[in-house]
């Protein structure tokens, strides 16, 4: 599996005065990967969920919780709120992402958070290539 992210920025505001950061990112897995993720039903894994998409999340939940009209619709704007927020998934970073922050922090987070995840698939793409029969034997 390769992982390839660049980084950029762009002036953004009425102004140009503010710095908009920029991450591209795409994973390419090797075909012996890919027929894995299809059979284990990868593609959909969130790998990153934006701040905003958290938030929206958390407030959907205490909406959720409080009950009655006011809470359902609180809940049900959240969530529509948060399907517009940034997700990515395995199939959407096969396919390429493009991850836009006002702060560096939250990109950063997000680069973290893609390389986190890129390590723990692979890691189980291994693991799944190994029930294949064979033994482990560990001595203590």
């Amino acid at each position: 599996m390769k992982l390839s992210m660049r980084r950029s920025q762009r002036d953004a505001g009425m102004l140009g005065n503010k710095v908009v950061f920029a991450l591209e990112a795409q994973v390419q897995p090797t075909a012996e990967e890919q027929a894995l993720i299809k059979r284990y039903k990868l593609g959909k894994l969130t790998v990153y969920d934006s701040e905003a998409a958290r938030k929206h999340l958390a407030s959907a939940q205490d909406g959720a919780q409080q009950g009655g009209f006011t809470g359902l619709a609180k809940a049900a704007l959240s969530a529509g709120m948060r399907a517009l927020s940034l997700r990515c998934t395995i199939d959407s970073l096969v396919g390429g992402q493009r991850i836009e922050c006002q702060e560096l922090p939250e990109l950063l987070s997000a680069e973290e958070a893609i390389i986190e995840a890129c390590q723990t698939a692979k890691t189980f793409l291994t693991t799944a290539q190994s029930f294949d029969g064979r033994e482990n034997v560990w001595e203590f």
